[in-house]
């Protein structure tokens, strides 16, 4: 075999061996968002590099080459609408690079087309595709008992106290994560026959594997995953009830599962003020869901919000990333309880109809159905059984998606399995290693592959693909990477210089000038303002924290002057820090950009009466704030007190008797 082939395809295998375990990355020591930013930034780099080796199989071995396929069109055409929408979008930086706490973004689904294009061609080509599927659920094993020693009090749950998050910091990750496990350790346990020893061991071990993960999945106390795991389970049991004809007691068994998913579910409704069901943690939270209550409630008004965002850019969207947009112009006021800076809907095809527009979510919607159609219309080598445990993998993972979103661990899965389902696409598949090898259908024949002078041109290709991966490694990550470690050095490191160790760390990572630019501006103004004892009055050194903060807030609402966040963060800043004729443009803007959000009345208000000295003005903004949402404790206490302040007492006393505010006597 060529030594080119031979050094790409252990580099890229490499990559295959470390991509299961990314999910495992923490960097909790050194970077901002430690469950977040070290698995992105390792994702990236490894697809990176797996990719750039590709490229010399590719030019090398034309069965390494991607085929055209329904589910590959569809993946090209939705990542170009992202595109699209993102160049004509409200922050095009943002939606290519999005921030430190989310880490999505065009670059991510870019570097996850990337992986889908690699896992497609070189696990089919190799034929590694059953042992590496087997290698994801043998590191899902591991993440699975770090959750059960989290529940069992050995290791910390960073969530809630109660809820099982492994090391992905969020229980609602954690529970997807488990789905897909389940499912997979489900379609493998129905390609066993069950006629040796062997295979009834690994039934058994497929089984445990279930056993633990649906212990996991319920711990994580996610209500969304719970749901999505039985619509898989019933898309499974209604396509074995269509569709198997060969095998009646199967059929019989999937019609017996129906009856009693139903009874489960029916019961639980009916029990659902039960005192057993009141007092688990998990079930008490299942039980809570309502469209009237709580997270319930709160999703419906959101959603709304979506759809309002979506009416306004029907076509194309707002862009990746820019759900605060919408979010701040359409903001429901009975919104006030919850908290007042969404960045997602919390539902996969309102955040797509807002990010992409029709065209976006039909995009996303496109991806599910041709992988269905390839699991049904071109996998001939799957049974019914297989075909539909797959695709109830994908419709419990789709239908979870419609409470909550994704993360690089369940974006790692999706696009395995999307390579996976495109793999059986292409049943004969041609490569050279010196030998015959096997596809999935057929024995290969082996077929030179190089012409007289081709040897050097491959050299060439070889040594470009190095410096694409060394062009591609900095390019995309090394700024970004180095002002997330800069900043939690600048806030948390100490050194004998002191203070103005902090300030050169703080200009340091700002002058990286990347995609967390907007959160170390943030934290700045938080830490000018709160690293400091203010009742020993203002020193040299935090006034140049002040002056640099002030500076780059001003700096991050004119660079972005439609977003009504930036807008308020400079003007409460210059309010705080005793400049009120600064403060008071920024601070209209955001009412301006968000006019039925009470809380930047709330601050215009408070610059009118203790900045500008005008409490006729800041009555009216009280008046407005409460007016949106009488309910709303804060607003009205905000106007009670303002209306006493101007002398105003009977109309005070008048709204405070008809809503009195516990523990506040007029």
């Amino acid at each position: 075999m060529n030594i080119h082939k031979i050094l790409a395809n252990a580099v890229v295998l490499t990559g295959f061996i470390l991509v299961p375990f990314i999910p495992f990355v923490i960097l909790s020591q050194t970077t901002f968002f430690p469950f977040i930013v070290g698995k992105n930034f390792a994702f990236r780099i490894v697809v990176e590099i797996m990719f750039s080796a590709w490229v010399v199989l590719a030019f090398i071995d034309p069965a390494y080459r991607p085929k055209k396929s329904w589910l590959l069109g569809a993946f090209v055409a939705f990542i170009s609408i992202l595109t699209i929408s993102a160049i004509f979008g409200e922050n095009p930086a943002k939606s290519f690079w999005s921030n430190f706490e989310r880490m999505e973004g065009l670059v991510t689904y870019f570097h996850l087309f990337a992986y889908f294009i690699v896992a497609s061609t070189v696990l089919t080509v190799r034929d590694l595709w059953r042992p590496y599927l087997n290698f994801h659920l043998g590191a899902g094993v591991i993440m699975a008992v770090y959750g059960v020693m989290q529940w069992a009090g050995m290791l910390k749950v960073v969530q809630d106290g109660i809820r099982i998050n492994g090391t992905l910091g969020n229980a609602e990750y954690m529970s997807t994560y488990a789905l897909f496990n389940i499912f997979l350790a489900g379609f493998f346990i129905v390609r066993q026959s069950f006629t040796t020893t062997g295979e009834r061991a690994r039934v058994a071990i497929y089984g445990a594997i279930i056993l633990l993960q649906t212990f996991v999945l319920y711990h994580s106390g996610t209500r969304g995953a719970m749901l999505g795991f039985i619509a898989g389970l019933l898309l499974v049991a209604i396509l074995i009830a269509i569709f198997e004809r060969n095998n009646k007691l199967v059929r019989k068994s999937a019609i017996g599962a129906l009856l009693a998913i139903g009874l489960i579910v029916g019961g639980f409704i009916a029990l659902r003020d039960a005192s057993f069901i009141q007092q688990s943690p998990v079930l008490s939270r299942l039980a809570a869901i309502s469209p009237s209550e709580g997270t319930g409630k709160a999703r419906l008004m959101v959603w709304g919000m979506a759809i309002e965002g979506f009416k306004e850019r029907p076509i194309l969207g707002w862009g990746m990333e820019n759900f605060n947009y919408v979010f701040n112009e359409y903001y429901d006021p009975n919104m006030w309880g919850q908290e007042q800076w969404f960045d997602r809907a919390h539902n996969v095809l309102f955040d797509w109809l807002v990010a992409g527009g029709i065209l976006g979510a039909l995009g996303y919607v496109s991806l599910f159905a041709c992988a269905v159609y390839c699991i049904w219309r071109r996998a001939d080598e799957l049974t019914i059984l297989e075909k539909s445990v797959l695709t109830g993998l994908l419709g419990g993972y789709f239908f979870q998606n419609l409470f909550v979103f994704d993360s690089i661990s369940s974006l790692i899965y999706f696009g395995t399995i999307l390579a996976y389902v495109e793999s059986m696409s292409h049943r004969e598949v041609e490569s050279v290693y010196g030998q015959a090898t096997k596809s999935a259908d057929s024995k290969l024949k082996v077929k030179s592959q190089f012409k007289v002078g081709e040897e050097d041109l491959t050299i060439f290709v070889s040594g470009g693909a190095v410096v694409l991966a060394l062009v591609l490694i900095y390019t995309v990550n090394y700024n970004g990477y180095m002002q997330n470690t800069t900043l939690i050095r600048a806030l948390s490191e100490r050194s004998e210089k002191g203070a103005v160790h902090n300030l050169e760390l703080m200009k340091k990572t700002i002058a990286y000038n990347s995609f967390g630019t907007a959160e170390a501006r943030e934290q700045l103004a938080s830490f000018s303002t709160g690293a400091f004892d203010s009742s020993k009055g203002i020193s040299e050194m935090q006034k140049q924290f002040i002056d640099l903060a002030k500076s780059e807030l001003e700096k991050q609402a004119e660079e972005l002057p439609g977003d009504a966040r930036y807008q308020l963060f400079a003007g409460s800043y210059l309010s705080k820090i005793g400049e009120p004729q600064r403060a008071l443009p920024y601070l209209e803007k955001a009412l301006e950009l968000s006019p039925k959000k009470q809380f930047m009345s709330f601050e215009l208000g408070s610059l009118y009466y203790n900045g500008l000295r005008n409490p006729k003005k800041a009555e009216e903004l009280f008046k407005q704030a409460f007016e949106l949402a009488p309910e709303f404790a804060e607003a009205e206490m905000y106007y009670i007190k303002i209306l006493v302040m101007n002398e105003k007492r009977d109309e005070a006393a008048a709204i405070f008797k008809a809503r009195p505010i516990p523990g506040v006597s007029l």
